[in-house]
């Protein structure tokens, strides 16, 4: 499963114009069959104007469909430019990822990416040689915290573009209440917070900041 991430900053005044004409965009891929899953979010932290155009497909194949038809169905390219046009670019460059866990198996995209209402993200490295270490290590701190009531869906992706060895983490939840009993289970949960620290001991960080989304679309 791949995921393509676009980010960037709506323009003051217009979140309901961009959602619209996000809509119609993805209304334009799924009727040429397209299939993915795509889902808008808006930063709750650092730039609360900044928000991700998240698009997760099945297959690299899936992907490079939607590649080539952005490329070269100028009717998509129109609703794509209105899409645009609401927003101000932090970059111009798309990010590639690829699904290396998630908390509930092998099923499809559209199991897998169903959103929820908020999303947690902590990015960061795997360090060489250790991403076995890692990915057993946050199926233990998932155990952990499911057998503790905390219902999230948690997913780890890899780089396919940029540093092959960047992740990032994603957890999502159904309600801010979920997320805070999260954070404090993480903070005053001796165990829970060993096992958390036995998955980033096996991780080099980009920041010790945790990004916080809330589902747009």
């Amino acid at each position: 499963m791949y995921r393509r991430i676009f980010s960037g900053v709506i323009d003051q005044g217009k979140t309901q114009s961009f959602l619209a004409a996000m809509r119609e965009a993805r209304d334009h891929q799924q009727d040429r069959g397209i299939r993915a899953r795509t889902s808008i979010w808006g930063a709750m932290t650092g730039q609360t104007n900044g928000v991700l155009i998240i698009s997760d497909f099945n297959t690299m194949n899936d992907l490079e469909r939607f590649t080539e038809m952005a490329a070269q169905d100028s009717n998509f390219a129109v609703v794509r430019r209105a899409v645009r046009s609401e927003m101000v670019f932090e970059a111009s460059d798309v990010s590639i990822h690829r699904l290396s866990y998630h908390s509930e198996g092998l099923i499809s995209s559209e199991d897998a990416t169903a959103p929820r209402r908020y999303m947690r993200v902590l990015a960061g490295d795997v360090q060489p040689g250790r991403h076995h270490q890692f990915v057993m290590a946050i199926s233990e701190a998932l155990e952990y915290q499911k057998a503790h009531g905390i219902d999230a869906t948690t997913s780890v992706w890899s780089s396919v573009t940029g540093p092959t060895a960047g992740i990032s983490l994603v957890a999502e939840f159904d309600s801010f209440s979920e997320l805070e009993r999260f954070d404090e289970l993480s903070q005053k949960d001796s165990e829970f917070g060993k096992l958390r620290r036995a998955a980033r001991a096996t991780m080099v960080f980009l920041t010790s900041e945790v990004d916080l989304y809330r589902n747009l679309l």
